[in-house]
């Protein structure tokens, strides 16, 4: 388990052993605990090279104490040279991966883009370039699904803690879907930027400025056939199209908006209402009725000294609701 951080097996055993003691610890005292584990004069060597690493200290007195160095501490350097570490590989990778582009510069139109066919080929696909993304993800999301998440996409979620950007825009329809407000919620939380769009051209995935993943046909699921798109005019265009439609589009923001955890009722009808979702469908998703949904709106534009809808969402943004 402790491998990573340097350390041998005998040393990970007395390590944990240590760790499990609450004040300094003996060699003998740590043998003493473990019976079927080595020697007390063993576990002194080991004590002793722990010590070394400096990732234990050794205590005045005879028999000597150990006690463990704050982890945070000990490995601290140890991690900041398998960052300076991956750095480097990152940016190898990066130049052998230009130098692989100048070797390819004359290629033929059908190369710049690769068809996927088969629902396990595609989706291996799929997952293969996401999970690939450096930098940026950026996404249009609309109808059909196969299956509608209930909870963000693991994949975006590990990404954007790796510090990938997302900025995901989603049609009108695709926030209207039952069961898909959790999806949104996780996701945003989680960091991604969302914004809503009355209508999408497709549904496409644009990874780094490297690939853009679209369905082959329109109006199909993307996991059918997928088109592939790698640099090139096409891919230039499809980056264009996304930027193009961001300006466009309206804000999404349905964070949870206190310490624990908990939704906002009154922002997330103010977001969805200004995504252009019915009253009925915000009931759906708030799990109301629709007559309470209607009462809430009258509320919430009484205490934004709105009038109407449009001026509530205007109140609303100039006071941070939105």
């Amino acid at each position: 388990m402790l491998e990573q951080l340097g350390l041998s097996d005998e040393e990970q055993t007395v390590y944990l052993a240590l760790l499990d003691h609450a004040r300094p610890t003996t060699a003998a005292e740590l043998s003493a605990a473990d019976p079927a584990g080595p020697p007390s004069d063993a576990v002194e060597k080991l004590l002793d090279a722990l010590e070394r690493r400096g990732v234990a200290d050794r205590l005045p007195g005879e028999p000597p104490a150990y006690r463990l160095v704050d982890p945070a501490l000990a490995f601290a350097e140890t991690l900041a040279a398998r960052e300076r570490d991956l750095q480097r590989s990152r940016i190898l990778v990066d130049e052998l991966a230009v130098r692989h582009r100048r070797r390819h510069d004359a290629v033929e139109p059908g190369d710049l883009v690769e068809i996927v066919t088969g629902s396990e080929a595609t989706a291996r696909r799929l997952v293969d370039v996401y999970s690939g993304a450096r930098t940026e993800v950026r996404a249009m999301e609309r109808p059909p699904y196969g299956v509608v998440n209930s909870e963000p996409n693991p994949i975006e979620v590990e990404l954007l803690r790796a510090g990938v950007r997302h900025r995901v825009l989603y049609e009108q329809s695709a926030v209207d879907l039952p069961g898909r407000l959790s999806d949104l919620i996780g996701g945003i939380a989680a960091g991604e930027e969302a914004r809503v769009a009355p209508t999408l051209p497709a549904r496409m995935l644009l990874i780094d400025d490297r690939f853009a993943m679209i369905p082959a046909t329109a109006g199909a699921l993307i996991t059918d056939q997928l088109l592939v798109v790698h640099p090139g005019g096409l891919l230039d265009v499809l980056a264009e199209v996304f930027e193009e439609t961001w300006l466009r589009a309206m804000p999404l923001r349905l964070a949870p908006s206190d310490q624990d955890g908990q939704v906002d009722d009154d922002r997330v009808i103010l977001n969805l209402l200004a995504a252009g979702l019915t009253e009925q469908s915000i009931a759906r998703h708030v799990g109301a009725s629709q007559r309470t949904v209607q009462r809430r709106i009258k509320e919430i534009s009484g205490r934004l000294g709105a009038r109407t809808r449009f001026q509530a969402g205007l109140q609303a943004a100039r006071n941070g609701v939105l």
